[in-house]
């Protein structure tokens, strides 16, 4: 720590070298146009205004710096100034006054924006040396500075980042960032590992997930996801994920899953649902059932989770468990007659639902002229005949097939929404989705508004 330190006493103290020698040119300059003006003309105009107005944009406290612009208007009343915003430094910073005309929100989405900011968190260019003073490193006998130095010297880690902020932040001003190339290179290297790991849906923050690089669709012009997205963006960011618990009836036994920020922006994306995902709209249903409005016509689920392939089970060891799990859940129905079995064989969504009185499990697959997985279809068999030693009755049912690639999982929760609402008739009688070829829009944005609400209500339990 103290070599690196050194090295960061080194580039701050040429960086303050620089701010000195932009100060004196700018003072030469100004002495050299006095001497052409004379002292009279000084006189004449003792209030012009800087034309430098130039500043820096804190949030929270001054030291919070998010972002760079410029001072429109100060009448030295206001507690908020007008500035418009420049350069972006932090894109996920939270204005302090929000744009509620066009939804914006963050610092990242503003630049070029007129905004109201508070007069104590807009800090002037040339106040800039005051937040680039070095704290001292001599001990003194001052118990408040011995204080500020045991600080410094208990939390390395912290001290080090908010050095190399600082840098950084004085580099972007003053356009000097004197990078050398190992360091360059150094930088370089692991956006390229992060753009092969990316590949993957959800991988976690160690870089951007395929459903960063996404742009939101449709939900400025939807109150309940623009609402829906304000929470998670302000809560869930600060979290690894929630927690969502599982009612016990849900599956037939206790469990839970987790949402974090990645699924919900999957959801506002219109990206590849994750199982997570699945089993939260899976819990809405089933609290809408027992709680809700919705007719109860003797529903029960299977978890996805507990049914899909994984990588660490061999295709015969995922068979035999995922068997299993369906008698199980067959012998613990109580006397709710239809099991819905979302499945994912990869990544791609399909849906079986059983009808246990007459042995017929429909199945439907929103990809058009695709045949039964012959993997569930294994799976259900066996159940059903370690349950009843029964065969089953496999029926491809008519339901409305996606146009994109990653519509699966929202048809799946639509096909599990109708189903529960109207029973199996809506299967036996071809009725899934009411003739329609697609779904609209309106469609499947009803699914992510409730899928999305649902899941946001756990952020404040």
């Amino acid at each position: 720590m103290d070599t690196e330190k050194k090295k960061y006493d080194k580039r701050l103290n040429k960086l303050e070298d620089e701010l000195e020698k932009l100060k004196r040119g700018v003072n030469n300059v100004s002495e050299a146009e006095s001497c052409q003006w004379g002292n009279e003309d000084l006189e004449d105009n003792p209030d012009e205004e800087p034309l430098d107005m130039s500043c820096f944009l804190a949030v929270d406290n001054a030291s919070n710096i998010v972002a760079k612009g410029t001072i429109l208007m100060d009448t030295n009343e206001e507690e908020f100034l007008r500035v418009m915003l420049e350069i972006c430094l932090h894109r996920e910073a939270l204005l302090p006054v929000p744009l509620e005309e066009g939804f914006i929100m963050e610092v990242g989405d503003a630049i070029g924006q007129i905004l109201s900011w508070p007069r104590h968190l807009v800090i002037q260019c040339s106040d800039l040396e005051k937040m680039l003073e070095k704290p001292k490193t001599k001990p003194v006998k001052d118990l408040k500075s011995n204080k500020q130095i045991k600080q410094l010297r208990g939390t390395n880690e912290e001290n080090e980042k908010e050095l190399e902020q600082k840098i950084v932040q004085v580099e972007k001003v003053t356009g000097k960032e004197e990078i050398s190339e190992k360091e360059k290179k150094r930088k370089r290297e692991p956006k390229v590992e992060n753009e092969k790991e990316n590949v993957q849906v959800n991988e976690g923050k160690g870089g951007m997930t395929r459903a960063q690089r996404r742009p939101r669709l449709r939900v400025e012009n939807n109150a309940v996801l623009t609402m829906t997205a304000l929470v998670v963006d302000a809560q869930v960011l600060k979290v690894d994920s929630i927690k969502l618990q599982c009612v016990d009836d849900l599956f037939g036994y206790e469990s839970f899953t987790y949402l974090n920020w990645d699924d919900f922006e999957a959801i506002f994306t219109l990206d590849e649902l994750t199982g997570s995902v699945i089993t939260a709209y899976m819990m809405f249903l089933y609290e809408q059932i027992k709680n809700g409005p919705k007719l109860d016509h003797g529903i029960c689920f299977v978890s996805p989770s507990a049914i899909s392939p994984s990588e660490r089970k061999s295709k015969r060891k995922h068979i035999a468990d995922a068997s299993r799990v369906v008698a199980d859940r067959l012998s613990t129905r109580k006397d709710n007659d239809i099991i819905i079995l979302p499945y994912n064989p990869g990544r791609h969504w399909v849906l079986a639902v059983l009808d246990v009185k007459t042995y017929t499990c429909y199945y439907l697959d929103s990809i058009m002229n695709s045949t039964i997985n012959p993997v569930l279809r294994q799976i259900i068999d066996a159940a059903m005949s370690l349950y009843a030693m029964q065969s089953v009755n496999w029926v491809k049912a008519k339901c409305p097939y996606q146009t994109g690639g990653t519509e699966c999982g929202y048809y799946v929760l639509k096909f599990m929404k109708e189903v529960v609402e109207e029973g199996i008739a809506i299967l036996a009688n071809d009725n899934v989705g009411e003739g329609k070829v697609v779904y609209t829009d309106e469609d499947i944005d009803g699914i992510r508004e409730g899928c999305s609400s649902y899941g946001a209500t756990f952020v404040f339990k």
